[in-house]
């Protein structure tokens, strides 16, 4: 069976310019517009091409994107602020009578574009179920229920937020018919395609219902339709003429209509305002009675079919009744419609013929066969109506809604109100107190279990016991201190040698001393003898920074058995035997370390929960509601209502916390038992005292080795500085005793010399002119007969030779010079110049080149081929033109009672270092440590030696 669906012309309307009125207004408010200029485009283009559209999905989407800015824009801009520039005037045309209407408020644009939707979708409805009747009907069946219950929320919607239009077509009557009437159209094909399914007719009782509730539909539209039944009681108006009819139909046609509760109300609005066309109110009128037949006739069926004949032919007889009461001119007002109206009246008189063959037959096969009683018509039970239909309102059109939320995040995004954003704020906030309440709830219990777990020092003391138990050990020492260790063991061998080297150089300065004194330099050996006493000192405060025994158990290494020993407790206790365990220890450590496990696990849990808090939290954005409800709603309104509403949302999160944290708590309490009874075992406090003590013992040697390494640094820098400063003494001592030996040596040249020149009366030589003369009463010794004593005028002295050894006085008036760190030549006063004296035999001895001293010029007594032999061997030289090695001087503390002349003057320091034959840096230079400050030890301070430091007389 098919039908004819009646379908809701669109309204038309005349262009609008959105662009200049609203540029206007976000030009006063943002002061740059070029980010909304697309968006403005796009709104004027769309407002000119929805007048045009096709009733498919193309055209449908174009409305709603049209109409979702317009309400955007009714919630974003204040329209009246919009409009004092420059009025927008919207015009639209009355669907019904062509009637134009305009105004400039914006609920009156929103109001017609919501018209034009539902008339959109009446008419793709229609033409979803001209589809429906091909082979691909079940889809498009399906999408033609679904438009007209859209439709049907559409006009809903219209009614219930606009009030008071201009138009006919939008009142509050013409909204609730249209409503109604796409209600009905969506039951009535639905109660059809069921009528068209069941062949075998296995669903007349559920068929008679749908056509109960399709009738009572169609009943209500024409109610609001026909004003002027509530005054007459006819069964039809007629507005062609009026054929008559008898009292009984009459009766009928004004029964019961009037008592449903929504027809009670009397108010104006429940007439149909609009002015509709004579055949639809035909259709209504013809499918109101026509679903009331089919309800009847089904019904009968199905009383046939439970053998109850005399109900049947009542049900029946009701039916042919009720198709009786369609008059002609209701027939031919529908057939003035446009579309496929024939189709019901083909329906009409094809169930017409059925009704009044089947009422035959069953009267026919009562009469003969079952003598049912058939009940008065009046007594017949009222059919119960089933609605398979119901509306969809529009918040709850998918395709809306889907171009809604494009458009909230692509539509004028940024232009929110003022008060929008300080509700926002203030939303933000109250989150915030949320996720503060939650985060202190989170971090307490972290605290709690940390503190718990510190308390019982866990893990930490249950590894130490499995450790034991599974005899292995986890104590060892830090690698700070094995690598100290290891330094002070790769250096002992050199320490060990150090010391023994300084021992044989100091044997080997004692044996130069005791020489020195041998030779009469008493004042070098008292020198050196002091030198070596405070170097002896400093020996003794080096040996003292360390232990001798310890230093030989740490220089072994720390794999070896005696550095292992340090670190041995069996002798502070009785060992754990393994065989005295037992299972119990295994269990109960098994079970702490589930605890723990778990532990770890809700911690993790909870950190998580907080992430995800956190996300939520932030990434929740409540401006679309807080800009839907502030037109409904006061700001003290929605932060009473709406905000604790939106926080309920996170109450998830709160709920699974708690749980969390309650469980965790019956862990740490559960650990606290297992803890006690593990730790209360004998053998694990055996274990655990042990671990204790061995513990302490690494604590303890480990600061024993920290403080042995600071020490040891300084004595290993000490032992190879003490080393250089013996090997620089014991060379020293070397030069002083190679000066001795030489000084010996240049005495028996000169006494040879003095030989030859007496000769003991042997040996006559002439000197070439006489004797020589001499200035300032000098006179040269006569060869002739033997030696002579030279006299010196002026009381003339012999110099002294420093370093402490003295030449023997002579009698008279001469004195043996001193020669400082050896032999030096004659140093006579005055000005004279000494000649070399003729040797008879025509031989002149050479001149040698001469030192000067001040104004006196000495000659150099020895050819320079005698020292030759010296230098080639390089030997010092201390008393042969180069001065003898000094330690660095030091300013002497302890010559106080001596005058000030008598204090020698550091030498220059060019002088300094030529003590050193080798060329090397004295060794007892000061030097700093690794510190980088300086030592008391001798090595690292200047020497107080001197070599003329006390040689009173040298000055003089």
């Amino acid at each position: 069976m098919k039908t004819h669906l009646l379908v809701i012309p669109s309204k038309k309307t005349e262009e609008v310019n959105w662009i200049k009125p609203l540029n206007n207004y976000l030009l006063s408010i943002y002061g740059n517009t070029s980010q909304y200029q697309d968006d403005l485009n796009s709104l004027n283009k769309l407002r000119q091409d929805i007048r045009g559209v096709n009733a498919d999905n193309t055209g449908l989407r174009l409305y709603y994107t049209y109409y979702s800015q317009l309400e955007l824009i009714d919630l974003r801009i204040p329209f009246h602020e919009v409009n004092k520039s420059k009025k927008l005037e919207f015009e639209w045309y009355d669907s019904f009578s062509g009637l134009a209407h305009s105004q400039t408020a914006l609920p009156f644009e929103k109001a017609n574009v919501l018209f034009n939707i539902g008339a959109l979708l009446s008419k793709f409805a229609n033409s979803k179920y001209n589809e429906s009747q091909n082979s691909d009907g079940e889809k498009s069946f399906k999408d033609s229920v679904l438009m007209l219950q859209q439709a049907a929320g559409i006009f809903q919607f219209i009614n219930e937020n606009f009030l008071h239009a201009p138009s006919d077509d939008l009142a509050q009557s013409t909204i609730k018919f249209l409503s109604k009437l796409m209600v009905a159209q969506s039951q009535e094909i639905f109660s059809l395609k069921v009528i068209t399914g069941d062949l075998n007719q296995s669903k007349n009782s559920l068929i008679a219902k749908l056509c109960k509730s399709s009738s009572i539909l169609y009943e209500d539209c024409y109610n609001m339709i026909n004003q002027d039944r509530k005054n007459q009681n006819f069964k039809y108006v007629d507005y062609e003429g009026d054929d008559g009819g008898n009292d009984d139909d009459d009766d009928y046609s004004s029964e019961g209509f009037l008592e449903r509760p929504e027809d009670t109300d009397d108010s104006d609005t429940r007439y149909v305002a609009a002015e509709l066309d004579s055949s639809w109110i035909a259709t209504i009128y013809f499918k109101y009675q026509y679903y009331k037949s089919l309800a009847f006739y089904y019904q009968g069926l199905q009383l046939e079919a439970g053998r109850k004949y005399g109900e049947a032919i009542a049900y029946l007889t009701k039916s042919k009744d009720v198709l009786n009461e369609i008059h002609s001119s209701t027939l031919k007002s529908i057939s003035k419609g446009s579309g496929d109206v024939y189709e019901i009246l083909d329906n009409y008189k094809y169930q017409k013929d059925v009704v009044a063959i089947k009422l035959t037959d069953l009267n026919k096969d009562n009469d003969l066969i079952y003598h049912d009683i058939v009940p008065s018509l009046v007594t017949l039970p009222e059919i119960k109506p089933m609605d398979s239909t119901k509306v969809i309102q529009l918040s709850d059109n998918t395709v809306f809604h889907e171009v809604n939320e494009k458009n909230y995040s692509n539509f004028l995004v940024n232009v929110v109100p003022i008060n929008i954003h300080e509700l926002s704020s203030y939303y933000s906030e109250e989150k915030s107190k949320y996720l503060r309440t939650e985060i202190d709830h989170f971090e307490v219990s972290n605290e709690e279990v940390v503190s718990a777990l510190e308390y019982f020092d866990l893990p930490k003391s249950l590894v130490q016991i499995k450790e034991s138990l599974r005899g292995q050990s986890d104590e060892s020492l830090s690698s700070d201190i094995i690598r100290k260790v290891q330094e002070i063991s790769s250096n002992y061998q050199q320490d060990v040698a150090n010391k023994a080297s300084i021992e044989n150089l100091k044997k080997e300065i004692y044996q130069s001393i005791s020489f020195l004194d041998q030779n009469n330099r008493k004042d070098d050996a008292i020198q050196l003898k002091k030198v070596l006493y405070d170097a002896a000192s400093s020996d003794n405060k080096l040996s003292s920074l360390i232990d001798e025994k310890y230093h030989a158990i740490l220089g072994k290494g720390v794999n070896s058995p005696d550095f292992k020993k340090l670190f041995d407790v069996s002798s502070q206790g009785p060992e754990v035997s393994l065989l005295d365990m037992d299972d119990t220890q295994d269990k109960q450590i098994k079970a702490i370390e589930d605890i723990l496990n778990d532990l770890n696990t809700i911690k993790s849990n909870k950190a998580k929960l907080i992430d995800k808090l956190k996300k939520e939290i932030h990434s929740d954005d409540i401006s679309d509601i807080l800009v839907l409800n502030m037109k409904l709603k006061s700001s003290n309104e929605i932060k009473s209502v709406i905000f604790p509403e939106e926080l309920k949302k996170f109450s998830g999160f709160s709920i699974e916390l708690d749980k969390l944290i309650r469980n965790e708590k019956s862990f740490i309490s559960e650990l606290k038992n297992q803890w006690g009874q593990l730790t209360s075992n004998p053998e694990i406090k055996r274990i655990q005292n042990s671990k204790n003590s061995k513990n302490q013992l690494i604590a303890n040697e480990s600061i024993k080795i920290d403080q042995f390494y600071e020490n040891w640094v300084k004595y290993h820098s000490g032992l190879s500085k003490g080393e250089s400063f013996y090997k620089g003494l014991l060379n020293h001592c070397q030069n002083l005793k190679n000066s001795v030996d030489e000084l010996e040596k240049q005495m028996r040249s000169m006494s040879f010399k003095n030989d030859q020149y007496q000769g003991g009366g042997e040996v006559n030589r002439s000197f070439t002119g006489g004797s020589s003369q001499t200035t300032g009463g000098y006179q040269q010794p006569q060869v002739s007969g033997g030696y002579q004593q030279p006299q010196v005028s002026g009381g003339y002295q012999q110099p002294q030779v420093s370093g402490g050894y003295q030449q023997p006085q002579v009698p008279g008036s001469y004195q043996q010079p001193q020669v400082s760190g050896g032999y030096q030549n004659l140093q006579r006063t005055g000005s004279y110049q000494q000649q070399q004296p003729q040797i008879s035999g025509g031989y002149q001895q050479p001149q040698q080149q001469q030192q000067q001293f001040g104004q006196f010029n000495q000659p150099q007594l020895f050819p320079q081929s005698q020292l030759q032999p010296y230098e080639q061997r390089n030997i010092p030289q201390s008393g042969y033109g180069r001065p003898p090695p000094q330690l660095p001087p030091k300013q002497p503390t302890n010559f106080n009672n001596f005058p000030q002349q008598q204090q020698q003057q550091q030498p220059p320091p060019q002088q300094q270092s030529q003590w050193d034959n080798r060329g090397n840096a004295p060794p007892w230079q000061p030097t700093q440590n690794k510190t980088g400050s300086q030592s008391n030890l001798i090595y690292d301070n200047p020497s107080t030696y001197n070599p003329d430091m006390y040689n009173f007389f040298s000055n003089k």
